[in-house]
């Protein structure tokens, strides 16, 4: 007979012990997510880093294509600015910068190849997580080294599925987060769509100064929570979820039945994230310059193009460098998470019906 007492100490010891098998044992989940991480990349590193340099390379061909585009697309707007400033110089006043129709120009022919570029970011972002999982999952199952090819072949069945699971998170997040910047822009700027308040600056009051900054940060902790919630579809889709819903779904469940941990290994691979995307920014200023003077000789020294393109150049390179080097372990992580978190509850399960 298996009393209540006895129960709860059953799902206290599995809860305890976490995932099946010792640290880095073949075909046993690891104890913790550094050491599972480590050991995963330990036996795997040249599949799994291959494979992510592969995916970096086929984003900065694909990247490279569409900001070409959108730049051949705009020239003339960015040639008349620079036509208009130098007539400006020419009368001895101050150039104006860019005129409000020809910077109106210039967003409209580059907007349909920024959609498309968050489209990409999307899939390489999914097509990583993806990966990452599959070699998760078959490493406990104790299948082979996995090399780039293999892990291509494994992962193909399921990036469509993930592709959209991963939509599904970046819309539910993507607009609380977009709402975040409008409402900074509203404060910052005075207001918009003919709607005017107090520009938020340096001499606001302080109570207004902490209404503004108090509702940007909210909805941004807001945005923040969701992403967290449902950064486990992904991997979710590779682990049994029959559609992108249900692995949306899946992830909410699982997060929530241990936030505060899901919540703290969430919140310090963001965190590793932006402080690698911002060293990498930094560091990528120099060839943001290169770059740009590259580009004033493609353009007869026009310094909006070159402008527009050095403030693009950082981004770009952080982003390849991060998809190579940093995105690797964090989506191993998100995955060994997930794996966690679901073998949490499945022993939970099972002492329940042990027990009843």
């Amino acid at each position: 007979m298996v009393t209540r007492g006895s129960r709860r100490t059953a799902a206290r010891d599995t809860g305890d012990r976490g995932p099946a098998g010792d640290a880095g044992a073949p075909g046993g989940a690891p104890r913790t997510l550094t050491t599972g991480t480590l050991g995963l990349f330990r036996g795997q590193w040249r599949g799994l880093y291959g494979f992510s340099l592969g995916v970096s390379v086929f984003a900065a061909l694909v990247g490279l294509a569409l900001v070409t585009g959108a730049f051949v697309l705009s020239r003339h707007y960015f040639a008349l600015t620079w036509k208009y400033a130098r007539m400006d110089m020419s009368a001895d006043d101050a150039a104006e910068g860019y005129y409000p129709d020809l910077y109106t120009g210039i967003w409209l022919r580059s907007a349909p190849f920024m959609v498309v570029l968050a489209f990409l970011a999307v899939f390489v972002l999914a097509l990583m997580l993806v990966a990452y999982a599959v070699a998760v999952r078959d490493a406990e199952r104790d299948g082979p080294r996995l090399d780039p090819r293999e892990l291509w072949r494994r992962s193909r069945p399921y990036v469509w599925l993930a592709f959209r699971a991963q939509l599904l998170t970046t819309a539910c997040a993507g607009v609380l987060a977009l709402l975040a910047c409008l409402v900074a822009a509203f404060f910052r700027n005075g207001g918009m769509l003919g709607i005017e308040i107090p520009r938020l600056d340096y001499w606001s009051s302080t109570p207004y100064r902490l209404l503004g900054n108090g509702l940007t940060s909210l909805v941004s902790a807001v945005a923040l929570f969701v992403w967290l919630r449902l950064s486990l579809a992904t991997a979710a889709a590779v682990n049994g979820a029959p559609t992108a819903r249900a692995a949306v779904r899946r992830s909410w469940s699982l997060t929530s039945r241990a936030r505060r941990r899901a919540t703290s290994v969430c919140l310090l691979l963001a965190a590793v994230v932006v402080a690698a995307y911002t060293a990498l920014s930094y560091a990528a200023e120099p060839v943001a310059h290169l770059v740009g003077l590259a580009m004033l000789g493609v353009t007869n020294n026009n310094p909006y193009a070159a402008g527009a393109l050095m403030a693009v150049v950082p981004a770009a390179v952080s982003l390849l460098l991060m998809t190579a080097l940093v995105v690797p372990p964090v989506c191993t992580a998100l995955a060994l998470l997930h794996t966690e978190l679901r073998r949490a509850g499945e022993n939970g399960a099972e002492a329940v019906t042990s027990g009843g």
